[in-house]
């Protein structure tokens, strides 16, 4: 039996693959090792997002064995991977979902040279116009704090204050957030980029200003004119195929003609007869 309606079942079964593949992305980048580094995502539509369960190595990740979780932090019962424990950190990605609607993916990272500026309780300072373009200004720095709810109001409230869509946290590591998980992931591996740039340069003794505010100003402009084109062209290109569910794979053919799919009913309402349980695939 369906538990949510099916746009909602597979608006889910996205997201789950988007966060599985998007986990590899952080260990082919070095951000990630073992088990560290977690990238959620919000389900369009519904009040849930899909995290990495805690305690498993990126190699054991997919789809199936994601969490979803409600944005009180609560896992979803019943669903595929609600047997895992969620990452220790899903209060936090809750906490942020709750606060703003237009973060849709949230990454953490212990990234090693993000995570030397946070050490040193120093900003990644804006030398490079990939600073600018990413993040519109200095990655500033939040003191660690406990607990969860705590350190996610001082996230959120650093996030809201500045344009950068990154923050570190003193002493331990980065958050990085974007209107997807995708976004968010491309945030944290330009944060670990940049990082590394300055701190080579720093080793070459090199003394590089930061730009001039004017010239940050004027280029992150032209990168947020790019993402409002951007953003208008998925638009079109959803409500192009609205009401085709491309995710969904088709199922048994039954006696009267119809078929029914993975994620999705047949016109009856039912799942495949040989399904004992929703997939989300």
């Amino acid at each position: 039996m369906n538990r949510f309606e099916p746009r909602i079942e597979v608006a889910v079964a996205r997201v789950r693959a988007d966060v599985a593949r998007l986990h590899k992305l952080l260990v082919r980048g070095g951000l990630s090792t073992w088990t560290s580094g977690v990238v959620s995502g919000r389900v369009p539509g519904a009040d849930l997002f899909v995290i990495k369960p805690s305690g498993l190595d990126h190699s054991e990740l997919a789809p199936d064995n994601m969490v979803l979780v409600d944005l009180d932090g609560q896992v979803v019962e019943g669903t595929p991977g609600a047997e895992l424990l969620p990452s220790r950190g899903a209060a936090i990605h809750a906490a942020l979902y709750r606060h703003s609607p237009e973060i849709g993916g949230i990454v953490h990272t212990h990234s090693p040279y993000a995570t030397a500026f946070a050490l040193r309780g120093e900003a990644v300072p804006v030398l490079s116009t990939t600073v600018a373009d990413e993040f519109g200004g200095p990655v500033p720095v939040v003191p660690y704090s406990t607990p969860d709810a705590d350190l996610a109001a001082d996230v959120a409230a650093t996030l809201d204050a500045q344009p950068s869509r990154a923050v570190l946290l003193e002493r331990h590591g980065a958050y990085t957030v974007g209107a997807r998980a995708r976004d968010a992931v491309r945030a944290a591996v330009l944060l670990e980029d940049a990082a590394r740039a300055v701190q080579l340069a720093r080793a070459g003794g090199a003394d590089i200003p930061s730009l001039d505010a004017h010239d940050v100003e004027a280029i992150r402009a032209r990168r947020l004119s790019a993402d409002a084109a951007r953003r208008d062209a998925e638009r079109v290109a959803e409500l192009a195929t609205a009401g085709s569910y491309p995710t969904s794979r088709p199922g048994n053919t039954r006696p009267g003609g119809e078929t029914g799919s993975w994620t999705t009913p047949d016109s009856n309402g039912s799942t495949p007869d040989n399904d004992v349980r929703t997939r989300t695939q």
